[in-house]
C-alpha cells in the first residue's frame, strides 16, 4: 500500500503538546470505508471524513485546516484515488 505525504502550508497546534507539519495518507480504500462516507450530509463532510480515514487522523483535526490546505489536499490525492472514488467525489 502507498503512503503519500502532504507539506501544510499553515501547520495546525491540534493540541498543546502536537503540532501538525504535515500528513501521510494512504492510496487505497476498503469498501467498508467507502460506505462511512456514504451518510456524510455535505460533500464537505464526506471529504472531511474520506481525508480522516486515508490519514489515520481524527476528523477534528482535519476541521482544523486552513481551508488552503484542504482543497490543496483534494487536489493532490485526486490522481491516485479517482479510480476507486470516480467522478464527483472529491
Amino acid at each position: 500500500m502507498d503512503k503519500l505525504t502532504y507539506t501544510l502550508a499553515k501547520p495546525v497546534q491540534f493540541t498543546p503538546t502536537r503540532l501538525i507539519e504535515d500528513l501521510s495518507f494512504r492510496t487505497e480504500l476498503t469498501v467498508r470505508e467507502l460506505r462511512r462516507l456514504e451518510g456524510q450530509d455535505s460533500n464537505v463532510g464526506a471529504t472531511v471524513a474520506l481525508i480522516s480515514i486515508l490519514s489515520g487522523e481524527p476528523a477534528e483535526l482535519i476541521d482544523a485546516l486552513d481551508s488552503k490546505d484542504y482543497y490543496k489536499i483534494q487536489e493532490f490525492l485526486l490522481p491516485f484515488l479517482k479510480d476507486s472514488l470516480g467522478v464527483g467525489m472529491i
